[in-house]
């Protein structure tokens, strides 16, 4: 009987295992790899460093120029909760704002 239950119990985790291999495992997050650099109103420059993918980050204040030195493409949205999708910054361009300035950005 015990024997039964063992070889049941591993037949349940080969596909369980399969499947957590295929998708990725919980809390394992994927980084741009690189450095995002933008510029504030006053001329301050910020960085992040291999951002982390599907995050929202918010900006200390409204960049008026965003490069993106990382391997991944951004989305950069107006306000600070990236809702309000304004352009993508693509990897390896750069980017200057007038009117509308990015608050935040999402990469991935």
């Amino acid at each position: 009987m015990r024997a039964t239950l063992e070889r049941a119990g591993r037949a349940a985790l080969a596909p369980a295992m399969s499947l957590a291999l295929l998708l990725g495992f919980p809390g394992t997050s994927p980084a741009a790899t690189g450095v995002l650099t933008y510029a504030d109103s006053q001329g301050v420059e910020h960085r992040r460093e291999n951002p982390p993918d599907g995050s929202c980050i918010f900006f200390e204040s409204p960049a008026v120029k965003v490069s993106n030195g990382t391997g991944t493409d951004a989305a950069l949205y107006r306000d600070q909760n990236c809702t309000e999708f304004l352009v993508f910054v693509f990897k390896g361009t750069r980017l200057e704002f007038g009117g509308d300035r990015p608050q935040s950005m999402r990469f991935g």
